[in-house]
């Protein structure tokens, strides 16, 4: 344990050393993510967080990490993915791009470690749900990009995505009861985060504010898919860790917040893809609480949903249940969040008609 925490706060100190060392970087090439109509800062910030969090934790693992197939197509994914997101957050790739890109990677990761999704357990208590490779090799596919782009859109707010990062992370080391491996990875990613949220959230006055950027977010949320698959993955030495259901809760707000805002922007007739002001942390806004207010509350929804799973896995609830208990969330949390924007707008309207 103690090399671990070693390892962690290494990890620690060499994402300070290497933000302090890419801000000026990032402003000279460009690497900024300058204001508009949808953002909420004022100044030109640099996206280097995901850049710098990759590079830390490759370091880290080619230094220290137990190496094998697994953790060097990791690697691999990941490090495209990284790219990919850089090259987006400086000339604004097509969304074709990104989505073929979030393929390849995991098309690597499945092709040279053998992470796929195959059974998704008894989801509707008729027996395990086992997918032959012609179907399971599409369905990860589409489970990773799903994740990524919930992770991707959902970091609007600053220390958003991060934190919820974070809180999937441990949820799945608790979930997991601390595997050591795994524990050494998830540490050091932690503390690289960590790392990252000073400058994001601007814990010290004269911090410069930087944010993750799309390399970031689609960073973690391939990082948190593929935990979620070894985890549920069955192999000839070893059953699953934990069911494939019990990951919907670890990476549930951003999963449930982005199915939401696609379901709002296609009832619209709009793009699903179309950026706007839809979710949550936009409603939290516009009702009126602070940007603080607004991390604390998600981030406590978040852990509150990854408690849930960490409950349900520990109680060994089936499957079916599982699937059933997260389908109502959703549930509630869709409906939640049309009364909460109604009751708004209403007060909106109400103290219009008072002023006048």
């Amino acid at each position: 344990m103690e090399q671990t925490l070693l390892k962690a706060v290494f990890s620690f100190g060499l994402t300070f050393a290497l933000i302090k060392i890419l801000i000026p970087v990032s402003r000279r090439i460009g690497l900024v993510d300058k204001p508009n109509g949808r953002k909420l800062h004022e100044d030109a910030v640099p996206l280097i967080g995901g850049l710098v969090i990759y590079l830390t934790i490759l370091c880290v693992g080619l230094l220290f990490l137990v190496n094998g197939v697994a953790v060097t197509a990791y690697y691999v994914s990941a490090g495209l993915l990284t790219v990919v997101g850089v090259l987006d957050d400086r000339f604004a790739l097509s969304v074709k791009v990104r989505v073929m890109c979030s393929f390849i990677a995991t098309g690597i990761m499945m092709y040279w470690s053998g992470l796929i999704f195959t059974n998704l357990g008894n989801l509707v208590g008729m027996g395990d749900i086992t997918m032959p490779l012609f179907i399971a090799i599409p369905f990860t596919l589409i489970a990773c990009f799903g994740i990524i782009n919930a992770v991707n859109m959902i970091d609007g707010l600053d220390g958003l995505s991060s934190g919820i990062a974070i809180i999937a992370l441990v949820s799945i080391l608790i979930t997991m009861e601390f595997h050591t491996h795994l524990q050494e990875f998830v540490f050091t990613l932690v503390a690289a985060i960590l790392a990252f949220l000073i400058f994001n959230l601007q814990l010290f006055s004269r911090g410069q504010k930087i944010f993750m950027g799309d390399a970031g977010s689609m960073m973690i949320g391939f990082t948190l898919i593929m935990m979620i698959c070894y985890c549920s993955h069955t192999t000839a030495t070893r059953g699953p860790r934990f069911e494939a259901v019990t990951g919907l809760f670890f990476v549930g707000l951003p999963l449930i917040d982005m199915v939401s805002t696609v379901l709002r922007r296609i009832k619209k007739g709009n793009s699903p893809f179309k950026p706007d002001r839809t979710h949550a942390h936009h409603i939290f806004l516009r009702a009126g609480f602070s940007p603080r207010q607004t991390l604390v509350i998600l981030l406590i929804i978040a852990a509150l949903m990854n408690g849930m799973g960490v409950l349900l896995n520990y109680l060994a609830t089936p499957a079916w249940l599982q699937f059933a208990l997260f389908l109502l969330v959703f549930v509630l949390y869709y409906q939640g969040q049309h009364e909460f924007k109604l009751s708004y707008l209403l007060q909106k309207v109400n103290r219009g008609r008072v002023t006048s």
